[in-house]
């Protein structure tokens, strides 16, 4: 009988232990938020090919005036790329930062496309797409730091037409259209990068 209470009070005390060891870090993956999830990653960091916690860089793209992140809305060539709550488990808000000084291109993690401007165009209002890596100047980003922003964020000005990208309406919902237009420095066309 003793020996019976005795390898109980064992296996308790050991699924105890191994609980209260292995929980956090259950408690952590099952988590839909990084710790580091609501702070910009300073550009340095994310353009050098590492991020705060020193591994492959893949980031959400934040908008400063919504607290939204750019998504695309499918992973087909063409679609086109709008503004959700943040989600860092969803693939489509995930984007590896690809640094040809002083320019970046952004490729979705999940459709391995590159943010664009659809039609390559040059004109106000077009719309914020993903398509096949071309090299085309479309597709090339200046992240220019605004002085009336936060730290972390900038300004991105398209290589091609000279415009920056915001959102359709300075929306603040969900689903609201990334498009490019005239330079403004307003918070609508502020975004940061931040850990996913």
């Amino acid at each position: 009988m003793y020996a019976t209470i005795a390898r109980s009070l064992v296996a308790v005390t050991v699924v105890g232990a191994l609980t209260a060891m292995v929980g956090p870090a259950v408690a952590h993956a099952q988590s839909p938020q990084s710790e580091d999830w609501g702070k910009p990653v300073p550009l340095s960091k994310a353009l050098d090919g590492s991020n705060l916690r020193g591994q492959a860089v893949t980031v959400g793209i934040g908008n400063l005036k919504s607290g939204k992140f750019l998504q695309a809305v499918s992973n087909t060539n063409g679609a086109k790329v709008v503004q959700q709550s943040g989600n860092q488990l969803n693939q489509l808000q995930n984007w590896a930062p690809v640094n040809d000084s002083p320019y970046t291109s952004f490729e979705n993690a999940s459709a391995g496309r590159n943010l664009g401007i659809d039609r390559a165009s040059n004109a106000a209002g077009a719309a914020a797409i993903i398509a096949n890596a071309s090299g085309d100047l479309n597709q090339d980003w200046l992240l220019v730091p605004v002085a009336r922003y936060p730290e972390g964020y900038f300004a991105m000005k398209n290589r091609k037409s000279g415009l920056c990208l915001g959102v359709s309406g300075a929306s603040t919902a969900n689903g609201a259209q990334a498009a490019q237009f005239s330079c403004d420095n307003s918070d609508n066309q502020g975004w940061a990068l931040f850990n996913h």
